[in-house]
């Protein structure tokens, strides 16, 4: 009888710690006018070669980055292109959207190459039907998060994100 209350007050306490480290990750946002101009939406022209939905980027989940707007108009995902720098000879990770109805394609661009090429882009989402969110994060504890309206073909806000 003894043994398991012990038990129990162990899985207690670390349940309860668990808790608390859950609660000590949350993730502060603070708008960033620095940031909040720097994306540029345009025709994308240079696409992967071979099967597009082949070369669509995971994220370290495993899971796809193609996510589906709300009114199923639009696709955002993750492709790693060529950077067009010199100074970046890896590929880079940027966000594409492709408008169904059109079967456009548009590649969203304007963060420096190597922060492009080292870091992963991050919770990919539609805010509604044309407004599409996501994140980039610089170091563990410090990234940006990015909107941008793709009817409008322009990036509307930016966040700093301090992991807490």
């Amino acid at each position: 009888m003894r043994s398991v209350i012990i038990a129990i007050l162990a899985i207690s306490v670390a349940v309860l710690a668990n808790v608390q480290f859950t609660r000590a990750q949350k993730i502060k946002a603070v708008r960033d006018a620095e940031f909040a101009s720097i994306l540029s939406i345009k025709v994308a022209r240079d696409l992967p070669d071979g099967d597009l939905a082949d070369k669509i980027e995971k994220y370290p989940t495993g899971k796809w980055t193609l996510t589906e707007s709300p009114d199923k108009i639009r696709q955002a995902f993750v492709f790693c292109v060529p950077s067009g720098s010199k100074e970046v000879t890896s590929c880079v990770n940027r966000v594409f959207v492709t408008d169904l109805g059109t079967d456009e394609t548009y590649e969203i661009s304007g963060e420096e190459p190597f922060i492009e090429a080292g870091r992963l882009i991050n919770s990919l989402r539609w805010i509604n039907n044309d407004t599409l969110s996501y994140e980039r994060w610089t170091t563990p504890h410090v990234g940006h998060r990015y909107v941008v309206d793709i009817k409008k073909k322009k990036q509307t806000d930016a966040f700093i994100l301090l992991d807490q």
